[in-house]
């Protein structure tokens, strides 16, 4: 008897919320189909003419909606050719219908534009022909201008700031060129040509690093001519990084990064940097092993998901895990915190992010005077722990939205949402003073007017301020030089 695994699960944007594709068949183990919570009215159904489908791969767009790609031939009720796009209440997006005929969709990706990588085992997609590997316009019309191609299964893909695009798999061509197992395209398509590492096997798993460098796993023993036991780690040039040697006891099918640069890693291994690992482990950013993260599976983990407060989703053929039952689909808490901080002072966002919190490989930022209606600010640039962006002058009040994007890769478990947070008005107050002549020139940014400005000679006693004239809705004031020193402040409403 056939027995359906859990395929592929993603979050959701509230970060709060897991979309799992679990497609089970008829021979689960008792209690399998229990679930607590109970499941919600999301259910939009794959299948194939003779069997349930498998979902390999699920991506969340800016919008809400949900890309699906796998081996299926219905979704939603309706004819859908391995890929397929359902509205954020798990309805059929109707007009959006690609199709990828041949076989499989394996790996999905949304890039910063809105477009659509797609990867697998297809022979067309969108009408035309396309071996394995193609892109999308965000309507679901085919990307013309896009097609290297590859000789065989693409597993992987993982788009870099600068819109390079990893390319992970079973093939030995990409782009027209050998290429073993793993390669990077230009963002136009064309092979980038300065960068062939080399894998000895296939390559299943990607992982983009806040520093460039690249994490891989797979098959293979031999990585950019160099051993490396079935991950290693790549200098953003495609050179190995000696330093980071791990080594597994076998395959590693899964990857993911947290903000803190940890490494988690999943696969059929027993054994990872030479402890005893049972399916699950975690490296230090070194590639030393967390000695203290060790939570055990009975059966091979074949998804893995970061939740924005750190926690683990965890999906497979497993049926205990961290000693605990679990059939299938189960949750890691988290070890240490998922922390960040959103500020602004009304010309600069800074978004920290560090500890459990799942890595991201771009961020937005967007304003809402609402909160239903957002104006899009611009892309974050990275910054020693986390992310920033300059040269705004927002509007008072409002409220502002940080989006990080987050890209998973593996086997099985090429899928790709976002986490979220937001920042009500009023925001930090930020002042600066400068000496115009007689007078002293006040400036402040940041808060929501109007605005008093208060004096002290006395900072120590909260009960000495006094206000300066009446409050302005202004960004700045004037002053006559005084004698003696005197402390100022802003109130924002």
């Amino acid at each position: 008897m056939k027995t359906k695994l859990p395929s592929t699960f993603c979050l959701l944007p509230s970060a709060s919320a897991l979309l799992a594709a679990i497609l089970f068949g008829s021979a689960l183990a008792p209690g399998a189909r229990a679930q607590t919570p109970s499941a919600d009215d999301f259910n939009p159904g794959v299948y194939t003419a003779t069997w349930y489908g498998d979902v390999f791969s699920l991506a969340v767009q800016a919008d809400g909606k949900i890309l699906v790609g796998g081996g299926f031939t219905e979704l939603g009720g309706q004819p859908c050719l391995n890929i397929g796009r359902l509205n954020a209440d798990g309805t059929l997006d109707t007009g959006f219908d690609p199709g990828a005929a041949g076989y499989d969709v394996f790996s999905l990706a949304v890039q910063a534009d809105g477009k659509i990588l797609v990867g697998g085992d297809f022979h067309t997609l969108g009408g035309q022909p396309r071996r394995r590997i193609g892109r999308l316009n965000a309507d679901g019309s085919l990307d013309t201008g896009f097609d290297p191609g590859a000789d065989w299964f693409v597993r992987s893909l993982a788009v870099q700031a600068d819109g390079k695009i990893l390319v992970g798999g079973a093939f030995t061509e990409l782009g027209g060129q050998p290429r073993r197992y793993i390669g990077r395209l230009n963002a136009d398509g064309t092979l980038d040509t300065g960068f062939d590492p080399v894998a000895g096997e296939g390559v299943t798993s990607l992982a983009l690093q806040a520093d460039g460098k690249i994490l891989v796993g797979g098959l293979f023993t031999v990585l950019g001519g160099q051993p490396h036991r079935y991950i290693g780690r790549l200098n953003a040039d495609g050179s190995v990084d000696t330093g980071f040697g791990p080594g597994a006891s076998t395959a590693v099918a899964l990857l993911a990064l947290q903000a803190d640069g940890k490494i988690l890693v999943g696969g059929n291994f027993t054994y990872l940097c030479g402890q005893a690992r049972n399916r699950i482990g975690r490296l230090n950013a070194d590639g030393t092993l967390d000695a203290g993260f060790d939570p055990g599976a009975n059966g091979s983990p074949e998804q893995m998901a970061i939740q924005a407060d750190g926690k683990i989703v965890v999906g497979g053929t497993f049926l205990t895990l961290a000693g605990e039952t679990r059939q299938r689909i189960g949750r890691l808490n988290a070890t240490e915190p998922a922390t960040q901080s959103l500020t602004s002072d009304g010309s600069t966002i800074a978004w920290l992010r560090g500890g459990t919190s799942p890595e991201v490989w771009r961020t937005t930022f967007e304003h809402s005077p609402d909160g239903s209606t957002w104006t899009d600010l611009g892309a974050g640039t990275r910054v020693p722990g986390g992310w920033r962006l300059t040269g705004l002058s927002l509007p008072p009040g409002g409220t502002i939205r940080a989006r990080g994007h987050v890209i998973t890769s593996g086997k099985i478990n090429g899928s790709a949402w976002f986490v979220e947070t937001t920042l009500a008005a009023p925001w930090d107050i930020r002042l600066s003073l400068e000496r115009d002549g007689s007078e002293a020139l006040l400036n402040w940014t940041g808060g929501q007017g109007p605005y008093q400005v208060q004096q002290t000679a006395t900072l120590g006693d909260p009960g000495s301020w006094q206000n300066v004239g009446d409050p302005v809705q202004a960004n700045s004031m004037r002053m006559p030089l005084g004698n003696g020193n005197q402390f100022l402040r802003v109130r924002g409403q």
